[in-house]
């Protein structure tokens, strides 16, 4: 309570500056927890938001256009990378000389050092069938600058996959190819010698193979669990939007050893992985659309992508669901907060700090793009706000403990 209660003085000294200087301030919203800023940036969706020891946040990539094929150049993709204070409310722009293509459903995680490793996603410039397989890493701390990390994965280029932190190694599990569809495979990166291992091959795992899911490792790293995101029956070709929870006992990971646990309060997809230190997965937001969704036209059609997404039946959330991941997941998940006053949206980046401050960037509200935000929203002490429990434990690399 004493850090929350630091750092809140913090805040209140650099709204003072902020204003003061006529620069980004932080507004409290009326009858709520909640504060709200904007951002400099063009609104957009699809960016990824990781934290640092020192309570910035780094913010990378995404897409401000109207999916229409490779015309619209990889959607308007941009490789720009952010810095965020939330203390001062200050952003710093880093994309200048970034080496790495225009991306979205690209993935991103962070280690304890503040290694920022970023991979995969679409789609090669003019080529929106052909997604990424390269990895990344960037080290602002250190003053380490972007680098090409020589491995090279045991699968093709893929986009809306889930990467998960454990120890010294990233699991990365489904996504989407355009080869193969949505997919389920559970694949290991070893980060001390770059050396991938195949945990399971795509249609080994009792669950649905999906793309735009989410994954997250329990504190103690024992359960991997995956949740939400979307299918496409290899049949039918119609998609559907997924709320089933499942996990499976680390290392192994063996295919069969896959349990369900339950599921969330309604199927969604593009859901934000945010933890708080004592071990509770957070869920916030996402879309859906009608499960008989098909698409009828190929990626390249510019016009017939637009009008496939102007008549889908698309719905976005504001809702908070919680799971403690300490206890296995077993009592699955609960609503912590039902309507938050953030506008509901998807495809958003989203952390928790290491003061335990939760904080929202951007994201969409239309189907297929468009409705895109530049907005900020922050939830100080975000366990306490959400009565959830705030003893912290250790997390095995995972950069979310209180201090």
């Amino acid at each position: 309570m004493m850090v929350a209660s630091h750092f809140r003085q913090h805040l209140v000294v650099a709204i003072a500056a902020s204003l003061a200087a006529q620069i980004w301030a932080w507004n409290h919203v009326d009858g709520s927890s909640w504060l709200e800023s904007e951002a400099p940036w063009v609104p957009h969706t699809g960016s990824i938001a990781v934290p640092l020891q020192n309570n910035s946040v780094i913010l990378m990539g995404g897409q401000a256009g109207e999916h229409g094929g490779g015309l619209f150049d990889c959607f308007n993709c941009t490789n720009h990378v952010w810095s965020f204070d939330p203390i001062a409310e200050s952003w710093t722009n880093l994309s200048k000389d970034v080496p790495w293509d225009p991306r979205w459903g690209h993935s991103a995680v962070v280690t304890k050092d503040d290694t920022v490793w970023l991979m995969f996603g679409c789609c090669e410039p003019e080529k929106p069938t052909v997604m990424f397989n390269d990895v990344w890493t960037f080290n602002p701390t250190l003053g380490h600058e972007w680098h090409k990390v020589p491995t090279t994965p045991p699968f093709e280029g893929i986009q809306a996959t889930s990467v998960a932190i454990r120890h010294n190694e990233l699991w990365v599990v489904g996504g989407w190819s355009q080869s193969r569809g949505t997919l389920s495979q559970v694949t290991v990166l070893a980060l001390a010698d770059l050396h991938w291992t195949v945990k399971s091959d795509h249609g080994k795992v009792p669950w649905k193979h999906r793309a735009d899911h989410a994954s997250a490792i329990s504190p103690d790293g024992n359960w991997l669990f995956i949740y939400a995101g979307q299918h496409r029956d290899d049949k039918t070709g119609n998609w559907f939007r997924l709320k089933d929870t499942w996990r499976v006992a680390l290392p192994r990971a063996r295919p069969n050893a896959w349990q369900e646990i339950g599921s969330l309060n309604a199927a969604r997809s593009s859901v934000p992985v945010v933890a708080t230190s004592s071990g509770w997965l957070l869920a916030l937001g996402g879309h859906f659309v009608t499960d008989d969704e098909k698409m009828e036209t190929s990626q390249e059609d510019r016009e017939g992508m637009i009008e496939h997404h102007r008549k889908g039946n698309f719905k976005v959330y504001n809702d908070i669901l919680a799971m403690d991941m300490t206890n296995g997941g077993k009592d699955g998940w609960k609503v912590v907060e039902e309507n938050a006053p953030w506008p509901a949206r998807d495809d958003f980046g989203a952390v928790m700090i290491k003061s335990g401050a939760m904080i929202l960037f951007g994201g969409g509200t239309v189907y297929g793009g468009g409705g895109y935000l530049n907005d900020v929203w922050m939830l100080l002490n975000a366990a306490v706000a959400l009565k959830l429990p705030v003893k912290p434990v250790s997390h095995h690399g995972h950069d979310l403990d209180e201090l």
